[in-house]
């Protein structure tokens, strides 16, 4: 109804414009005539007239004008206006402000019948836009998943992505809020957009880039018409109450220090979902995580595991380092009296020392020679070979009886019930290899690539962020009718983001504001 108002105020204003273009010609072609002042007659004068040209000087020629011309005169788009016949094209009276300054009066008048034909292609032009709201609450019901790549297919030809650095326009500034830099969450190509989507309403060429306050859930929607080459976040993630959170809660405790303080960009595909459609986005089999590897045994001596670089190696010795105090400390405490305690000890600071050899040479390596798998695999090698101790306790079922186990393992072995550094290492690898996967996957080797991307795949599924439809977790006073959804995006180990206690991002726009392309006044909530 706004825009029905606007159209009807717009044809007032030309109307009168029309009107004021009709008197001033006809007043300029029925000049009134001069009235004598009452007095004494004046004395008469003798006026030289100038020789006139007898040559009749040719009539200006009728000038239609367009539309387009009349647009631009009144610098306001063309409305509707009323049918022939409504008013009169010469007023009987007209305020003296207008007989002073009459509206137009230097425009030629336009012929009838090419205003009644520029009328009418106005009124149908008005009437398009002010049905166009309408028609998209009737428009099919259709929902958008970003569905992450696994495998990215051409990272150079990328236009949607999220997480990693914006495409920002040339000399453009990073987007501030509350005059601090501002997080980048996500750019999508507007171009390949479904033409449903949202009702047909937003844009359909260049790029929408989402941002957010670096604490708090408040989102700026920039539409970037022209995009540059990647630009850089001016901070790093070391605020503690921002939203990064890398899996596997690598942000706490001691192994902070080890995680890679950035949000991996990962391109992701436009799925458009439709009904009847397969939706991808949905709840993936926690026990067919390739990754999910705690309650189970494995031996990171496996070439899967294996370093990939040196800041890999680096970061895998220096963890082996900090729990090797551990290991001398704990092994065979409170054991039987067969002397498995005292074997125990020995076997582990055996291990250490042999354990700190080899992270010197690690640490020499790293200095002086360029990083090989072969290093890596030497390395791997080399702590396998070591082996150390520990007492297990049990109870036994039948009798309640307390049972004491010694257990030996290779340093590169992970037991759910004797870890000691290995399911810890595997957490730093997961996120030093997403992230260097990213930047290339070939930086990963066939074995690495063959355990990891499974795993990947599987956590996209389930944290898959989504544009339209109604959010993953609607509320009851969402109105689906009013607003529309910009972006749905689930908190994720997968790109390191984490809202709230494991929310969801849910950014909206009312739709009058995305129809005209308004996106100053964008909603953001977290969605428990």
């Amino acid at each position: 109804m706004d825009e029905i108002l606007t159209a009807a105020l717009t044809l007032a204003g030309l109307t009168l414009v029309f009107a004021g273009i009709a008197y001033a010609v006809w007043r300029s072609r029925h000049p009134r005539a001069a009235t004598a002042a009452p007095g004494p007659a004046p004395a008469v004068r003798e006026y030289r007239l100038p020789k006139l040209s007898r040559r009749v000087k040719d009539e200006p020629d009728d000038v239609e004008i367009s539309p387009s011309r009349l647009a631009r005169i009144s610098r306001k788009a063309p409305p509707d206006m009323p049918a022939e016949g409504e008013y009169d094209t010469v007023p009987d009276a007209v305020s003296p402000a207008e007989s002073r300054e009459p509206i137009g009066a230097d425009l030629p008048a336009a012929p009838p019948v090419a205003v009644e034909t520029a009328l009418e292609t106005i009124a149908s032009d008005v009437e398009e836009k002010a049905h166009r709201t309408e028609r998209a609450h009737d428009a099919e019901a259709i929902a958008l998943r970003l569905l992450p790549q696994i495998p990215p297919r051409d990272a150079i030809s990328t236009n949607s992505w999220l997480g990693g650095r914006p495409r920002l326009g040339v000399g453009m500034e990073w987007p501030k809020i509350d005059g601090q830099p501002a997080d980048f969450l996500a750019q999508v190509d507007c171009a390949a957009l479904p033409p449903e989507l949202w009702g047909g309403l937003g844009p359909r060429e260049g790029a929408l880039a989402f941002f957010i306050h670096r604490r708090k859930p408040e989102v700026r929607v920039l539409h970037l018409r022209d995009t540059g080459i990647p630009s850089q976040p001016p901070f790093t993630l070391n605020d503690a109450e921002g939203w990064f959170g890398p899996h596997g809660g690598l942000d706490l405790g001691d192994l902070a220090s080890f995680a890679v303080r950035a949000f991996p960009e990962w391109p992701v595909d436009l799925v458009a979902v439709r009904a009847g459609d397969a939706d991808p986005r949905g709840a993936a089999d926690a026990d067919a995580m390739a990754g999910e590897g705690h309650a189970r045994s494995y031996d990171i001596a496996d070439p899967a595991f294996h370093p990939f670089d040196w800041g890999s190696m680096t970061a895998m010795v220096a963890l082996l380092e900090m729990r090797l105090s551990q290991l001398e400390n704990d092994a065979g405490t409170g054991a039987s009296d067969d002397g498995a305690p005292d074997s125990c000890a020995a076997l582990n600071r055996e291990a250490c020392e042999r354990a700190r050899e080899i992270i010197a040479i690690v640490h020499d390596s790293a200095a002086r020679d360029p990083f090989s798998p072969g290093d890596a695999t030497a390395v791997m090698a080399a702590l396998h070979a070591i082996r150390w101790a520990r007492t297990i306790r049990t109870i036994d079922p039948e009798s309640g009886e307390e049972r004491a186990e010694t257990i030996t393992l290779p340093l590169t072995t992970h037991r759910p019930d004797a870890d000691l550094w290995v399911h810890d290492y595997q957490t730093i690898l997961f996120d030093r290899a997403k992230h260097a996967w990213c930047a290339n996957p070939d930086n990963l080797s066939g074995p690495a690539r063959a355990f990891f991307e499974p795993w990947w795949r599987e956590m996209a599924v389930r944290e898959i962020a989504a544009m339209g439809g109604e959010p993953h977790r609607p509320r009851r006073d969402d109105d689906e009718d009013r607003e529309a959804v910009l972006l749905d995006l689930p908190s994720s180990g997968l790109m390191s983001r984490k809202f709230g206690d494991g929310d969801n991002l849910v950014v909206t726009i009312d739709r009058g504001d995305l129809a005209i392309g308004d996106f100053s006044k964008v909603r953001a909530r977290l969605d428990s």
